[in-house]
């Protein structure tokens, strides 16, 4: 008689290809090509002789019997990675293979420097980093970790705030001497905004503006339109005009002069840092030094805003 412990790594299959929403990406992130991935669910529901997936070309969806079976096996799953994770972490160096997602800024300058560290000591563990501006659904696409700024709204995730991040809006001192220092929001309609252009969307980042009760918004109009942060930071040092930027991009420029921050008395809070992973993916060795190593260089006061005095020195 079958059961279901005769083959575990056809149930494996299943509830990646669930987690992932489809065998494609569930065989990314287990390592196997596409073929295998669907003749091992194949197999299990020919065994068990029931339906798991309703599948169409264009969508996946779980039966009634592929709901229960994943409530049941995930648990287990979840179970033995931890089990595995507690057993590695006292004797094994992380190893294996780590994908992760992070902002384009952030990735580049904050997160790849941690990335480098990482596989420099653990010669065995191979990290695909994915920097860019779009939203990335973590389970579809076998992520085993995104860092996310602002809000989280999939509660399938786990969460972990880190830090608060301040945007501000700055220009070189030469545009300034030129053009003027805008005192309120509603004076940068007369001035030369560049936008950060969202290419995926057809859209451009507003400015959020806030001064005890008061709170204005502002979408930059000006004749650079821009989807590279850095980018956006070469421009503006060079006197093309006034743009927001995340502190970590604009902070150098700033103490180095190249920079002038303006409007800071409509500064809002921060937007909040997130560490993003899978429920069955927070023991995971790799993923937990690599979230060790984020929770490093991203404590909960940021030195560079410090540095450049958006926070108290006694903070």
């Amino acid at each position: 008689m079958y059961t279901l412990l005769d083959n575990f790594k056809h149930v494996l299959a299943f509830v990646r290809v669930a987690e992932c929403r489809g065998f494609t990406p569930a065989a990314y992130r287990m390592g196997v090509s596409t073929a295998a991935v669907s003749k091992s669910v194949s197999l299990l529901e020919a065994e068990l002789s029931i339906k798991l997936f309703n599948r169409t070309t264009r969508s996946l969806s779980l039966t009634d019997e592929g709901e229960i079976l994943l409530e049941r096996c995930r648990g287990i799953l979840h179970e033995i990675e931890t089990t595995e994770g507690l057993l590695t972490r006292t004797n094994l160096a992380p190893r294996g293979r780590l994908r992760i997602h992070a902002p384009v800024g952030m990735g580049r300058l904050i997160l790849m420097p941690v990335l480098a560290s990482l596989t420099e000591r653990y010669p065995e563990l191979v990290i695909s980093a994915d920097f860019s501006d779009r939203s990335p659904n973590i389970a579809e696409e076998g992520l085993d970790l995104m860092l996310v700024i602002g809000e989280i709204s999939d509660s399938r995730v786990i969460a972990k705030p880190l830090t608060r991040l301040h945007y501000i809006t700055c220009a070189s001192p030469a545009y300034l001497k030129r053009h003027g220092v805008p005192r309120s929001p509603r004076e940068l309609d007369s001035h030369n905004c560049l936008a950060y252009a969202q290419w995926q969307t057809g859209t451009y980042h507003t400015w959020n503006f806030q001064k005890g009760a008061q709170h204005y918004t502002f979408t930059p109009a000006g004749n650079l339109k821009i989807n590279h942060p850095e980018a956006i930071l070469d421009a503006v040092a060079s006197g093309a005009g006034i743009a927001r930027m995340a502190s970590y991009i604009a902070s150098p420029a700033i103490l180095d002069g190249r920079l002038q921050p303006i409007l800071k008395d409509w500064m809002p809070p921060g937007l909040k840092v997130q560490i993003v992973y899978l429920p069955n993916r927070n023991l995971s060795l790799r993923v937990k030094v690599l979230m060790d190593e984020i929770a490093q260089v991203l404590p909960e006061i940021l030195p560079w805003e410090r540095e450049i005095g958006l926070i108290s020195p006694d903070e």
